[in-house]
């Protein structure tokens, strides 16, 4: 898709050859944590939402021609004070067994807030991107993407004309899985406007460390709206650094939806970091690799289940399966 600034066109292409191809799915996590057999071509460029006059930086990790036909396709959210880049660890797998991903970038409540912060401590930096104003241009910046793919695609893009606009899912991490959240449908209570939020264009989501704040007494309302495939996960130690959330937290949206086809897994030991694709601090960096491929798996399983419709994949999420798969590394929960 071509860029619409100076920004620089950047490409770069990753053969990946161990694995199994796009639509077979893992008898076992081990499997389905191996890339894929696509080449991965990474697109970095900058897409233009002339309505508000908002740039938004954007990765493309779209699979060979060896992914053929339309491809599903994952648009990602990063976590405040990320960047278009902070999510390649899941887009890369994804891309590499042929899903098309959309890693958007948010002006505002991206990397900037601590690059740029000067003599500002790192924590009033970061919350200052933290800001109703900041949640809902993100939820904008996703639905702008997807309008603008269709507007690509009609000019003849190359990457766009292979979106399949049918075929669509969202994901994202700690902002980014609000973000998620609200594209599904959540209700926030005070913010003006959020039922317009949800789209329905979308089929299915995960989301890396939600959280749901605010009173308890609201999520069943609030969280009760989802309908669609939604895939949580998170970790024992999954904190919040900015203080404002706590790992239980992170478990209430699922518990909140109404079934069928949500899924939760809780990793034990794995903090918020992990999930964003980073190391885990002061942990041994083996620990991280486990942890990241049982997300690397569970994540493709669920994309083959509800995007490209694979029986296999999604009897491999169900209960006895995926428990007997995880053992004692976490926790998996189905309604």
């Amino acid at each position: 898709m071509p860029a619409t600034s100076h920004l620089p066109l950047l490409v770069v292409v990753a053969a990946f050859w161990v694995g199994v191809a796009s639509g077979t799915a893992s008898a076992d996590l081990a499997t389905a944590a191996l890339p894929g057999v696509h080449a991965v071509t990474i697109i970095d460029s900058t897409w233009t939402d002339p309505a508000r006059a908002r740039a938004l930086p954007v990765r493309l990790q779209v699979p060979g021609a060896t992914a053929t036909g339309l491809r599903p396709t994952i648009v990602l959210s990063h976590g405040l004070g990320g960047s278009r880049e902070s999510l390649d660890l899941w887009g890369r797998h994804w891309a590499s067994h042929g899903f098309i991903v959309i890693q958007l970038q948010h002006p505002g409540s991206d990397d900037a807030l601590w690059r740029n912060r000067g003599t500002t401590p790192a924590k009033d930096a970061m919350l200052a991107g933290f800001t109703p104003r900041a949640y809902a241009d993100r939820v904008a910046d996703v639905r702008f993407a997807v309008d603008d793919v269709a507007r690509q695609a009609g000019r003849g893009d190359a990457v766009a004309v292979r979106v399949d606009q049918a075929r669509l899912g969202i994901g994202g991490h700690s902002f980014g899985a609000r973000t998620t959240l609200a594209i599904a449908g959540e209700q926030v209570p005070g913010l003006a406007g959020t039922r317009a939020w949800a789209d329905p264009r979308f089929n299915a989501a995960v989301a890396l460390s939600p959280t749901a704040p605010g009173a308890a007494a609201d999520w069943p309302v609030r969280f009760g709206s989802i309908r669609m495939p939604f895939l949580s996960i998170t970790g024992t130690d999954d904190g919040d650094p900015l203080g404002k959330g706590t790992p239980a937290l992170r478990t209430e949206p699922w518990r909140h939806m109404p079934p069928p086809d949500k899924y939760l897994m809780v990793l034990a030991g794995a903090d918020h970091y992990v999930f964003g694709g980073g190391a885990m601090r002061g942990r041994d960096t083996r620990f991280d690799a486990a942890i990241q491929r049982h997300v690397r798996a569970v994540t493709l399983l669920f994309w083959q289940a509800w995007l490209e419709g694979n029986v296999q994949a999604r009897a491999q999420l169900e209960m006895p399966a995926m428990r007997a798969a995880l053992g004692d590394t976490g926790t998996w929960s189905v309604k």
